[in-house]
């Protein structure tokens, strides 16, 4: 995908406000913005350098660094000392530790590690195609995962993406999953998990093979949504997790 410098680009970019005059750095930064949404630049590798998109852009060093450090606090990019400025991968990983406290056999506080238990293509869900933005009659993959300590299953997951979107799982070998599904996502289908939302509740009525739990046990229900950078979602997922474990946490200042 090939963008002009700026001398030669319209001189007024569409904006909701008629009549108002965006500065050069604005422009420079919906430009690059585009570029993000648009997967111009893998997330493993830094963006060009603010030297390199001064020369694609025609514009000066200082414009383009004011149109990064604003996507920087928009907190669609990130700086690395010494590396350069990348794609921000939101931490998922320890997310869980807002909602869960684990701890192994030595006392440490640990994450559990994920593994997935079974893959399977399904017939559409109304409420899961509702959910993540499909139509009626789009099929849908299947995950069932786990999350373990020291080999002690903690955590039952079932998630739901676009069988479109991520077609490619299908022919991975389970044991071939990361533990990390997001960099995974990212690395097999192209899709790549920008943001996401979580609710939380209880509940009693779920039965759960892999937690050998009854109707009546009480567990926490973590329910996910996760967007790509342009906030389509892209999957679903819903995660239980026994009641003892729970610890809620947060830092009010």
């Amino acid at each position: 995908m090939n963008f002009p410098a700026f001398d030669q680009m319209p001189a007024s970019p569409p904006t909701p406000f008629e009549g108002v005059a965006v500065p050069l750095y604005e422009r420079v930064r919906l430009a690059i913005q585009e570029r993000l949404v648009h997967r111009a630049w893998s997330s493993s590798e830094p963006i060009p350098t603010e030297q390199a998109l001064s020369l694609e852009y025609g514009v000066s060093v200082g414009t383009i660094r004011k149109a990064v450090e604003r996507l920087v606090k928009d907190g669609l990019l990130v700086k690395v000392q010494g590396k350069g400025t990348y794609i921000k991968r939101p931490d998922f990983q320890n997310s869980l530790l807002r909602f869960f406290r684990y701890r192994d056999t030595a006392g440490n506080q640990v994450v559990p590690t994920g593994l997935v238990k079974k893959l399977s293509v399904v017939q559409p869900i109304a409420d899961i195609n509702q959910r993540l933005g499909l139509g009626a009659d789009e099929a849908l993959i299947h995950l069932e995962r786990v999350r373990l300590v020291e080999e002690r299953i903690v955590l039952s997951e079932s998630i739901w993406l676009s069988k479109s979107r991520f077609g490619k799982l299908v022919d991975v070998p389970l044991g071939h999953f990361g533990n990390l599904l997001y960099p995974f996502y990212d690395e097999v289908c192209d899709q790549f998990v920008f943001s996401a939302t979580e609710t939380l509740t209880f509940t009693t009525s779920h039965v759960d093979a892999y937690l050998n739990t009854h109707a009546g046990d009480l567990l926490v229900k973590i329910e996910r949504t996760a967007h790509d950078i342009k906030g389509k979602p892209i999957e679903y997922r819903v995660s239980y997790g026994h009641a003892q474990n729970f610890r809620y946490e947060i830092r009010i200042q």
